[in-house]
């Protein structure tokens, strides 16, 4: 009942915002009465910060198990970006942009919120680790991963229901990883170790 609880709130936020989700239309989606809301969660705020961290704690699983799917030679920090940003494409992900946006206003939510930028980024460093631990373990990995979600999160901002948008994203995002290649040409490397004679 608390994971219906958790995917209704999160589709209510893709589909109306923030502010017009209310706990009503949750357990309609949910299909659950207000009690059992009431008794998982004693509000909208404390719903949404766990419906939140649950989708970001999915997503870490479904990078790390996207990525271990890979042939070694195509495991590249570049793969990595790929897989990430498939996931700003998501209206379950457009939610959580939504959700940092309305915390400025709710000061329930902003309070719940505060860390969540600092919790998000830990989560993709450590699932990054499990994966690509050379660029993991580099100095400026954690500046890296800040600066790529800043810019995915712009980007997830445009309207990719259109079609001109959707080429506007994909040109200021092959920009961007070009710019990060130039910086570092280890990231359209294979991993070290992952070639066909460390299998």
């Amino acid at each position: 009942m608390r994971l219906r609880l958790l995917e209704a709130v999160i589709w209510c936020i893709a589909d109306k915002g923030y502010a017009a989700t209310s706990t009503n239309d949750v357990v309609r989606r949910a299909k659950v009465s207000r009690g059992a809301l009431a008794h998982h969660f004693p509000t909208k705020a404390a719903l949404v910060n766990a419906a939140a961290g649950q989708l970001v704690d999915k997503r870490a699983a479904d990078f790390e198990s996207r990525m271990a799917l890979l042939d070694p030679l195509d495991r590249t920090p570049l793969a990595a970006l790929d897989i990430l940003w498939s996931f700003y494409e998501q209206p379950e992900c457009r939610a959580l942009m939504e959700l940092s946006i309305a915390a400025r206003h709710d000061s329930e939510l902003r309070a719940l919120m505060s860390n969540w930028d600092d919790v998000y980024s830990e989560v993709l460093l450590k699932s990054a680790g499990e994966v690509i631990p050379e660029l993991a373990a580099k100095p400026h990995a954690a500046v890296l991963l800040r600066t790529v979600t800043a810019v995915y999160d712009g980007l997830g901002l445009y309207d990719m229901t259109q079609q001109a948008q959707r080429e506007r994203v994909a040109e200021v995002r092959a920009f961007f990883i070009a710019m990060l290649t130039q910086l570092d040409p280890s990231i359209g490397s294979p991993i070290p170790g992952t070639g066909p004679d460390h299998d």
